[in-house]
C-alpha cells in the first residue's frame, strides 16, 4: 500500500476517508476532460515480479489511453539508483507528470522535489515519500491494511506464540503497518512474539528462509503475520517442508492475489486483504491526466499533511467470504475458480 499517514489512526477520520472511497468510486466512471493536446504520463513500477502490477499495468495504460494521453512505463525492480536514473530520464524526455512508488520513502523526497523544480507533477502510487510534498498520494490506508491483518490473527489466536515477518524497513508501508501489529500484538501480554524480522526489497526468498528459521526454532507457532501474499505463500512452503497441516497456524497476507486465494481455499493461508487495484489504477491516470492539463483535479481526496491522499476500501478475505469475493468484489479478469479450486470446480455458484 497512506504510506505517509503515520499522524492518522483509522478512527480519528473513518467517516471522512469512507466518503472519499465512495467519491473515487463513483467519480471513476466520469468522462474525462480530454486536453487539446495529450499528456505525457510517466509511471514507474517497482516489480513485474508481483501479479497485482500485471493487471494495475494494464488498466492504468487503459484509461490513459481513454483520456488522449500518451504513457511511458518503467520497471525500477526494488532499485532505488534504478528509479533515480529512470525518473530523471523521464523528466529530460518532457513528461508532465510523473507516477511513482517510492522504494526507499527518504531518498525519493529528492525526486519529488527535482520534478518540481522542472515543472513536473508527481504522483505516489502505493508507496510514499516521508517529507516532500507531492501533488498527490493514491494508496490504501496501510495501518488499516496491518489492523485487518493482525486482528484476524487475533480472532483465531487470542493468546499464542506469533511470528512477524514484515516488509521491507525503507518503505512506509512497512511502518504503518507496523504500527498497527505493535499496538494490536505485541502489547497483548497472552501473545509471545517469538521471531520477528524485516525483509529488505520485500523479497519471497527472504521470507521463506526467515519463516523457516523460525519454525526450526519454534515448531509450535501459532500465527504468522505477514504483510504480503507471496510472502505468506514462501511461508506457505516453509511450513509444509516442516511438515505441518493446513489450517493449523494462522497466516495473514495482502493483495488476494490468485495463489494465496487458492491457499485460503485449501486452509493453508489464512487471510488476505485486497485493495481495489483497478480503481487505484483508473484514479491514477485520470489525477495524472488532469494535473497534466492543468484543470481541476476531479478527485479531491482527504487532505494528510497537506497532500491531498485518496484510500480505497479495503476487504479482509478469508475462508467464510471467499466466495463472496470472487463473484461479488473482485474485478473482472482478476481471478476465476478454476485457479482457486481446481478446474470445472464450483463451490461458489
Amino acid at each position: 500500500m497512506t504510506d505517509t499517514k503515520t499522524s492518522i489512526t483509522i478512527g480519528g477520520l473513518k467517516s471522512a476517508l469512507w466518503g472519499a472511497s465512495l467519491a473515487l468510486g463513483l467519480m471513476g466512471t466520469a468522462v474525462p476532460a480530454l486536453a487539446e493536446d495529450p499528456v505525457l504520463i510517466g509511471v514507474i513500477w517497482p516489480t513485474q515480479a508481483h501479479a497485482r502490477v500485471a493487471f494495475e499495468s494494464k488498466i492504468l495504460e487503459e484509461r490513459v489511453k481513454a483520456n488522449g494521453d500518451e504513457l511511458i512505463t518503467q520497471y525500477s525492480m526494488e532499485s532505488a539508483a534504478t528509479l533515480k536514473n529512470q525518473f530523471e530520464a523521464m523528466i529530460e524526455r518532457g513528461v508532465k507528470v510523473i507516477i511513482f512508488q517510492a522504494i526507499d520513502a527518504t531518498a525519493a523526497n529528492a525526486l519529488v522535489d527535482e520534478a518540481h523544480a522542472a515543472g513536473v507533477k508527481v504522483i505516489t502510487y502505493d508507496r510514499g515519500v516521508t517529507e516532500a510534498k507531492v501533488d498527490f498520494h493514491i494508496s490504501r490506508d496501510n495501518f488499516e491494511m496491518g489492523t485487518l491483518q493482525a486482528q484476524s490473527a487475533l480472532n483465531a489466536v487470542s493468546c499464542g506464540k506469533y511470528a512477524i515477518i514484515r516488509g521491507d524497513a525503507a518503505t512506509l508501508a512497512q511502518v504503518d503497518m507496523s504500527r498497527a501489529y505493535d499496538e494490536l500484538v505485541k502489547a497483548k501480554e497472552c501473545i509471545e512474539v517469538v521471531y520477528d524480522t524485516l525483509t529488505p526489497g520485500w523479497d519471497t526468498a527472504t521470507a521463506q528462509r526467515e519463516a523457516e528459521a523460525a519454525l526450526q526454532a519454534n515448531p509450535d507457532i501459532n500465527a504468522f503475520l505477514i504483510m504480503w501474499d507471496t510472502g505468506a505463500q514462501a511461508v506457505v512452503q516453509a511450513l509444509k517442508s516442516a511438515g505441518s497441516e493446513p489450517g493449523k497456524v494462522w497466516i495473514t497476507g495482502s493483495d488476494a492475489t490468485p495463489p494465496s486465494l487458492k491457499y485460503i481455499s485449501e486452509g493453508w493461508q489464512s487471510q488476505t486483504t485486497w485493495t481495489p487495484i483497478d480503481q487505484m489504477a483508473n484514479d491514477a491516470a485520470d489525477l495524472a491526466h488532469d494535473l497534466g492539463a492543468g484543470v481541476e483535479p476531479r478527485i479531491k481526496g482527504v487532505m494528510v499533511n497537506g497532500v491531498p491522499n485518496a484510500y480505497p476500501k479495503l476487504t479482509s478475505v478469508t475462508k467464510d467470504n471467499l466466495c463472496e469475493f470472487i463473484n461479488k468484489i473482485a474485478p473482472s479478469g482478476w481471478i476465476n475458480t478454476d485457479e482457486v479450486f481446481g478446474q470445472g470446480v464450483n463451490p461458489c455458484k
